[in-house]
């Protein structure tokens, strides 16, 4: 018999009230993935440095600690860490950042949280790290 090993999410975004829908919204998937969320860069890097996660979904502009930082430091740890950049902030130069970085995903805010599972569902299902998927909502 094959155990199934669940998938560690980890979600930061400054806003509590996204990262308690986002964790709820995944809460019917509890036995694919192992939620982790927190409200700030630090908070992140400490839980990093702790624990290796399949995928960070992340916010960019973060109080106390640029999400740029965070992003940078994730993938130096966790080189197959899998990421997810939130942003209400979408640019042209964001995602040319992004790019530099390795960072895999974009999402805009606001977003439908179907569009954001369907991006999580995809990257953890994704067999290689050399692939990069963009979402761009309104």
């Amino acid at each position: 018999m094959k155990i199934k090993i669940k998938k560690r999410i980890l979600i930061v975004d400054d806003e509590e009230d996204l990262t308690w829908s986002i964790s709820k919204g995944l809460l019917k998937d509890q036995n694919t993935f192992e939620v982790v969320c927190t409200n700030s860069g630090k908070s992140a890097l400490n839980l990093l440095s702790k624990k290796k996660y399949d995928l960070l979904v992340t916010d960019i502009r973060m109080p106390g600690g640029n999400g740029l930082t965070l992003l940078k430091k994730a993938k130096d740890m966790f080189p197959s860490t899998k990421i997810i950049v939130m942003t209400a902030y979408g640019s042209s130069e964001i995602k040319d950042i992004l790019d530099r970085t390795s960072t895999y995903g974009y999402i805009e805010k606001p977003f439908e949280f179907k569009d954001l599972r369907d991006l999580i569902f995809r990257f953890l299902n994704e067999k290689s790290n050399n692939g990069k998927h963009n979402l761009k909502t309104k």
